[in-house]
């Protein structure tokens, strides 16, 4: 009866393994034939398409499941080649690698379980093979006056999480849910104390010696130094090597150099132009923003000036009226005065009555001598007629004395500004980053890019994190003193002009005590050292 009970209990616990990675182990069967099961066939013909994509195969999969007492040498061997080429284990020497072959598992999570739950107590390490997980705390709300779960960040390829509570022994820190189908290998607590222990302790005392050598960190507490060991990464680079823009880098992360030189470099367009022999330089950047005049802040923020156009106008359709008013009692009271004669002293009076108005551009100009004329067409025809009142279109008829232009007052005419031809880029050196200078808050990166002048050490910290512990608001006021000690490109354009011009003295003042001398002087600029004329090109 014993025995039967036990083989019926393992009978259920396989029954139940078998369904709970009945997802991956459909792979084993090539091709469905039956008709029955449409679900079956379906999901058999998604998977086929995406079977490519997969790092472990079924067999694979079956071996990782074994118990590590029962794996031969060679099928360790293999799983070492297997896992070694896994994103998250590349952190690690090929001697872990071997160690952690002999010793993991694989597990299958499909969507929304809960693999670890915070303040539970930790009996494994995970790495995330394939799928997300979502990460989450419950923090206590006062609105609601109960604890709630909040998400904090997310795992993807690659990741390793489950390690904090294993290495310094705590109940665990957050919970670990995952968002879609997840496959996972697993190290269970004994077998990381004998393999990982070390390593990862090695790589937290890296990263709390580098928080040490800089004072922004010495008011945290031992739980946010914990914190900020979890979300830190370590990088170096080599010399000429991308550390930050064009594309290169990790984004939303701060920088902190411990080792090593840094340059930033921006590149400038300029147009050349050549006057009497002598060069002419001009910063071209569309992206600068107009300097602000006083009247345009008045303009902005004040609302001055708003009514200065409609003023003008109403000032001057004021004096063509009067204009209008003389030509009506001149008409009355000389009725010798004949039609031409009047239209004609009528015009050179708005001539004289105009010529004091100014207006603002010349397509203005034109607009007010089509008003005025066609004020003086609609005066002249109601003298005529002797009307008193002039019908809308009559004022609007062309005048047939003569040809004008038509005018229109609303149509404004776009300016629309061509490329620059002879327009050349350069680079210069903006700044310099020693050991204890830190970048990466924020600051203006366009058209800008941080290289490495010699292998580089750098320690990334999440932004966010850094804004969330902003003591005294110290990560702020970094990036106002960066942005206002870091050079701005009119500033770089007036140094990179003063070099250009301290060139040209010195190549002119050399070409004078030259033609003074009659010996022939055969040397040109390639007998100079190839690295004293890139130490030149650098300082320009």
């Amino acid at each position: 009866m014993r025995r039967k009970f036990r083989a019926k209990c393992l009978f259920r616990a396989l029954g139940r393994l078998v369904m709970a990675n009945a997802y991956w182990l459909i792979e084993a069967v090539e091709h469905y034939e039956g008709i029955d099961n449409v679900k079956r066939r379906v999901e058999q013909a998604v998977r086929a398409k995406a079977k490519k994509k997969q790092l472990l195969n079924i067999n694979d999969k079956a071996l990782l499941n074994k118990p590590a007492d029962e794996r031969s040498e060679e099928e360790k061997k293999y799983i070492f080649r297997i896992i070694g080429g896994l994103k998250c284990f590349k952190r690690y020497p090929n001697h872990v690698k071997k160690k952690l072959a002999a010793l993991t598992y694989f597990k299958y999570y499909g969507p929304g379980r809960t693999i670890v739950r915070e303040h539970h107590d930790a009996h494994a390490l995970y790495f995330v093979v394939s799928g997300d997980l979502v990460v989450s705390k419950m923090i206590y709300d006062e609105l609601l006056q109960k604890y709630v779960s909040v998400d904090v960040g997310a795992m993807h390829q690659g990741d390793m999480f489950g390690e904090v509570s294993l290495l310094h022994n705590i109940k665990r820190t957050a919970t670990v849910t995952t968002a879609g189908h997840c496959e996972l290998l697993v190290l269970m607590k004994d077998d990381f104390k004998n393999v990982l222990q070390a390593s990862i302790q090695k790589q937290w005392d890296e990263v709390r010696r580098a928080m040490s050598a800089f004072t922004y960190f010495d008011a945290l507490d031992e739980v946010a130094r914990r914190e900020g060991c979890i979300v830190a990464k370590m990088k170096s680079y080599e010399t000429n090597e991308t550390v930050l823009g064009d594309g290169v880098g990790v984004p939303n992360f701060v920088y902190f150099i411990l080792s090593g030189r840094c340059q930033m470099i921006e590149s400038i367009q300029v147009t050349v132009t050549t006057h009497l022999g002598r060069n002419y330089y001009t910063l071209y950047d569309p992206f600068v923003p107009k300097e602000e005049s006083e009247q345009d802040f008045d303009k902005k923020y004040f609302k001055a000036y708003k009514n200065l156009n409609k003023s003008s106008v109403e000032g001057h359709s004021r004096e063509i009226s009067s204009v209008k008013d003389q030509s009506k009692l001149k008409h009355y009271n000389q009725e010798e005065t004949s039609t031409s004669t009047g239209v004609a002293s009528i015009r050179s009076a708005l001539k004289n009555k105009t010529s004091s108005i100014k207006p603002d551009s010349a397509q203005a100009s034109v607009n007010y001598e089509g008003v005025n004329q066609q004020s003086i067409e609609s005066s002249h025809l109601q003298d005529e007629n002797s009307e008193s009142t002039a019908k809308p279109h009559d004022l609007l008829k062309p005048s047939d004395r003569g040809l004008r232009e038509s005018s229109r007052l609303s149509v404004v005419p776009e300016v629309i500004k061509s490329h620059p031809k002879n327009i050349r880029t350069y680079f210069m050196q903006v700044c310099q980053f020693n050991p204890g200078s830190s970048f990466g808050f924020g600051e203006n990166m366009r058209d800008r890019r941080i290289i490495a002048l010699t292998p580089v050490d750098c320690m990334l910290l999440p932004k966010i994190w850094l804004l969330q512990r902003n003591t005294a608001n110290i990560w702020s006021r970094i990036q106002h003193y960066l942005e206002k000690k870091i050079p701005t490109k009119k500033q770089l354009f007036r140094e990179f002009v003063s070099a250009r011009r301290w060139q040209e003295y010195k190549e002119q003042t050399v070409a004078d005590v030259v033609s003074r001398t009659n010996t022939v002087n055969w040397t040109t600029v390639h007998d100079v050292p190839y690295s004293i004329r890139m130490e030149e090109m650098m300082d320009i």
